[in-house]
């Protein structure tokens, strides 16, 4: 049977062309007519035949035609009527609820207008983005792609095409702004192909969220390890879990909020090489949107490091959680760039003008505020104990060791020493080595401006 009509939706051929040409699949007609609906033609065949096919070149369905005349006004509109009947089978309409301001988007559905104002009326003017390395501002959008998008005013947007059921997504080493196809689809489908880091997907609700679903119509940022290929399919929604271990379960956390949105850091627990990018933050908006992170954009920091702010007009409140201490004379503190200090201790929380753009997080000795000797550990002691004492500013200092007669047995300190807490060990023996004998033995600490004296029991 020779056949001398073939029918396809426009982006199936576009996309399958070279394929159906060089592999022989069909004989090929393209449209003439500028709407770009399936096409036909009259080759003056016996027997005339239209075939649809699907994204993977395979024919989908198809219908005979030789009983009508294409030059007949009438057969002529029932046979493309019928075409395109067969086509927008699969037509859908999606609403995806976006909200004012910045938004990452993407297209729910294969839509015949992918001007980006067209898609989104509410859309600032020149305010669509695409990223490839650097963000460039662009128009149309492109299915499987992402994109920033600022909006003026949120709420339900109307999108009404072709179900996307497969794609095929090309990530670069790096971060990658994707969108997914028409149904949602698990992150670990994403997780399981062992090119994008485990916690590596990223969706964004005014701040950055680990995302579990890409969901139609949204932008996501993933970050992979290599170049490579990825492919999202409606058969293939779901997949193994993957568990990632979070190493920041009980880290000290920071949340910053400008009353709108918010994001949390962490900071006093170290992650294990090889798993740092697991903790990374993809970059931040082409313009003006709320963000906070550390330095080199990760959300944790072991002890030092710097925090970027951006926060536009309001004021901003910081909220903290203190679970890992550093011991008794360590303290966390935050420094904001205009010189205000902070510690750290607890739960508690510290507001901050709208200018803060910087601050940063620091461990520090606590200075003491007096002179003060403490009492030694352990006591009673066999064979050493500790003597801790604390100076408010630079002094001289004598720590000298007497029995109970009144007499000098030993001296452990004597000189000038800094502000700042100190401590020395006694292990029972006199200045000249000797041991002492069990009992009790005082000691006394001099200085410019104090003295002080405690006892303590040697036990052997």
């Amino acid at each position: 049977m020779d056949v001398h009509v073939i029918g396809v939706g426009k982006d199936q051929y576009n996309e399958y062309l070279d394929q159906m040409v060089e592999g022989r699949i069909l004989p090929w007609t393209e449209d003439s007519q500028s709407e770009g609906y399936p096409v036909w033609t009259d080759w003056e065949a016996g027997q005339r035949y239209v075939y649809f096919l699907n994204r993977n070149g395979i024919v989908d369905t198809t219908f005979n035609i030789t009983p009508y005349d294409p030059g007949n006004p009438d057969d002529y509109t029932y046979i493309m009527n019928l075409i395109l009947n067969l086509r927008n089978e699969d037509a859908s309409n999606d609403g995806i609820d976006y909200q004012s301001g910045w938004n990452m988007v993407g297209l729910p559905l294969e839509v015949e207008d992918t001007y980006y104002q067209t898609l989104f009326p509410d859309a600032f003017n020149n305010a669509l983005y695409s990223f490839d390395g650097s963000y460039s501002p662009v128009e149309y959008l492109v299915p499987g792609t992402g994109y920033l998008i600022r909006l003026s005013d949120g709420g339900i947007v109307e999108f009404s095409g072709i179900t996307i059921d497969e794609l095929t997504l090309s990530l670069t080493e790096g971060w990658n702004l994707i969108s997914g196809i028409s149904t949602s689809v698990d992150a670990d489908v994403l997780y399981s192909s062992g090119l994008v880091v485990t916690g590596g997907i990223y969706g964004y609700d005014g701040s950055y969220f680990n995302a579990d679903i890409i969901d139609p119509g949204m932008g996501y940022w993933v970050r992979a390890l290599a170049d490579g290929d990825i492919t999202l399919s409606s058969s293939d929604v779901s997949a193994k879990s993957i568990e990632m271990l979070n190493y920041l379960s009980d880290a000290n956390t920071l949340e910053l909020s400008n009353g709108t949105h918010s994001t949390t850091l962490f900071f006093g627990k170290d992650v294990p090489e090889g798993e740092e990018l697991n903790y990374s933050l993809p970059p931040t908006f082409p313009q003006m949107a709320f963000d906070a992170r550390f330095t080199d954009n990760m959300k944790y920091a072991k002890d030092l490091d710097e925090i970027s702010i951006i926060n536009i007009d309001k004021d901003l409140t910081l909220s903290y959680t203190v679970n890992i201490h550093l011991g008794d004379y360590m303290e966390w503190a935050l420094i904001t760039e205009s010189g205000e200090e902070y510690v750290l201790s607890g739960t508690d929380e510290i507001v901050l003008n709208q200018g803060t753009t910087r601050m940063n997080l620091k461990k520090r000795a606590i200075f003491p505020q007096v002179y003060t000797l403490h009492q030694n550990y352990p006591n009673p002691f066999n064979p050493v104990t500790k003597i801790t004492y604390q100076l408010p500013e630079e002094s001289y200092v004598a720590v000298t060791i007497y029995n109970l007669a009144g007499q000098k047995v030993a001296t452990l300190v004597e000189g000038r020493r800094s502000g700042g807490f100190h401590a020395v060990d006694w292990y029972g023996k006199k200045s000249n080595g000797e041991s002492v004998a069990s009992g009790l033995y005082f000691f006394r600490i001099e200085t410019e401006n104090f003295s002080k004296t405690l006892k303590m029991l040697l036990l052997k």
